[in-house]
């Protein structure tokens, strides 16, 4: 399983000690196929809006109930489960809600319970609150569903003796109550059966708003119990690998402490994958200029927006297949994979400050905000975490403490800031050890996780506390036990 940063166990000494994240217990996994589809003509489209607006009205009820609630001198606390069984009341005053089932509706609760949890967790914690607001049109674009009621997914032809018509007719389809079928490309198809293949069940489902006129969505459909994947290359047992990730250089990893048995690696793009980068660059900006003459949020200024997300999911997606094959990649290599915890929020906070104190060095600290994006280590580091549960037994990712990580000599352990001679050179001048600066936090990286490892070893090799499974309320009258005779 992948632990959340905040509840990881920490080995080793003192804040030093890594977080263990994956601890490759798991022999099946979680996983969630997405993918995109357009509604089957105007009369799907105009169902799919009426039911992401009759969840929208659901969660405004729902935030609306509990704010009057609070403000009255009862200071009553309303739970979810109590507006859950207010849903049935709905029948007859809002029966255009309850057409589409109870699953969304409750979804929508739901979504409203955690998004109270959240404000409560970050009250206590001293951070802003963000007390959940009232949700528009323009920021309210996903339908889900947390069970298998109110949705199927059709992937195989009817086996019923005597219909053989249906059978031959048969294309796979995701049905939906209230929407129909919403049929599936494809490239879609092939990937929920390999889902399939392996075991998967699906669970869950989210229907998701692409653009304001509801003519593209994508549906993300959550699959349990599959199998995990055996990468085809083996790697050496115990293999360790520190990964540093940086701007100039995307990704520098070290697997041995020694420079002469290993001088590291450093991947940056490729030469065509960073001229396709620059060239949706210039076709963005050019479209951006074009689009400030325009009227705001007038026709011509709409079908400009529109181009320009398109070409920007272009660019994710570039991006994103990179960070997913470099990090099957590193897997398929090293059993441990040691990652910094870098505070990736408050690298990329904005300086600016207010009139009254205006910030320093405002137009630098942007364009390092704006290389921290492009470079994406958040997106490097999911994806690692993702690939190695996937990879199953063995594998383990550790999070690490990053202080002086780029200051420490990796061979003698003296932290100098002056042995950073440059961006790309580091030279110690306590024993004379040179190497490129990256390799050699890659390899201080990897000594931290590797005293991780030693001390998690001492510990007994504890598993992740597991999460338990959300449970539905039951009925006390039906889970008693029958009084003895």
């Amino acid at each position: 399983m992948i632990s959340s940063v905040a509840k990881a166990p920490r080995f080793g000494s003192g804040r030093a000690g890594g977080k263990l994240v994956v601890d490759g217990r798991d022999e099946t996994v979680f996983r969630k196929a997405q993918i995109a589809f357009k509604p089957a003509g105007a009369r799907q489209k105009r169902s799919l809006l009426a039911l992401l607006d009759a969840t929208r009205d659901v969660y405004n009820a729902g935030l609306q109930e509990r704010r009057d609630a609070y403000r009255h001198s009862s200071q009553t606390r309303i739970a979810l489960f109590d507006q859950f069984n207010q849903i049935k009341d709905l029948r007859g005053a809002r029966d255009d809600v309850l057409v589409w089932g109870i699953s969304p509706l409750r979804w929508a609760l739901r979504r409203l319970d955690e998004a109270f949890g959240g404000f409560f967790r970050r009250v206590v914690a001293g951070e802003t609150p963000g007390y959940p607001r009232f949700k528009s049109f323009t920021r309210w674009d996903t339908i889900g569903y947390d069970e298998t009621t109110g949705w199927r997914l059709h992937l195989d032809a009817p086996t019923r003796p005597g219909n053989k018509a249906a059978a031959r007719t048969f294309r796979p389809h995701l049905y939906v109550q209230g929407i129909g079928s919403i049929p599936l490309s494809k490239s879609a198809i092939r990937q929920l059966k390999r889902y399939a293949t392996r075991g998967g069940v699906p669970t869950t489902l989210t229907l998701t708003r692409i653009n304001r006129e509801g003519t593209a969505w994508r549906a993300s459909i959550g699959f349990k119990n599959l199998a995990v994947e055996t990468p085809r290359m083996a790697p050496t047992a115990g293999s360790v690998v520190g990964i540093d990730r940086g701007v100039a250089v995307l990704l520098a990893t070290a697997a041995a402490d020694s420079y002469t048995d290993d001088q590291g690696q450093l991947l940056h793009h490729t030469d065509d994958l960073m001229t396709n980068l620059a060239a949706l660059g210039s076709q963005i900006e050019e479209l951006q200029r074009q689009r400030s003459s325009r009227k705001k949020y007038g026709r011509a200024w709409r079908q400009l927006s529109r181009r320009i997300r398109r070409l920007h999911r272009r660019q994710s997606n570039i991006e994103e297949n990179w960070a997913r094959h470099t990090a099957k990649a590193l897997v398929a290599q090293h059993e441990v994979l040691v990652l910094e915890d870098l505070n990736l929020q408050g690298m990329t906070r904005s300086v600016k400050g207010t009139i009254q104190e205006p910030g320093k060095n405002v137009a630098a600290k942007t364009g390092l905000n704006r290389a921290l994006a492009e470079a994406a280590p958040g997106r490097l580091a999911r994806w690692i975490t993702v690939k190695a549960e996937s990879a199953g037994l063995g594998h383990r990712v550790w999070l690490v403490n990053p202080a002086h990580t780029s200051q420490q000599c990796s061979a003698c352990g003296v932290i100098d800031a002056a042995s950073r001679v440059n961006r790309q050179t580091y030279y110690c001048g306590a024993c004379g050890w040179y190497e490129h600066a990256d390799t050699n936090a890659a390899r201080n990286i990897r000594a931290r996780g590797m005293a991780a490892e030693k001390a998690w070893a001492a510990a007994g090799s504890p598993p992740l506390t597991r999460p338990k499974p959300r449970l539905r309320r039951r009925n006390p009258l039906q889970t008693a036990e029958p009084a003895a005779a």
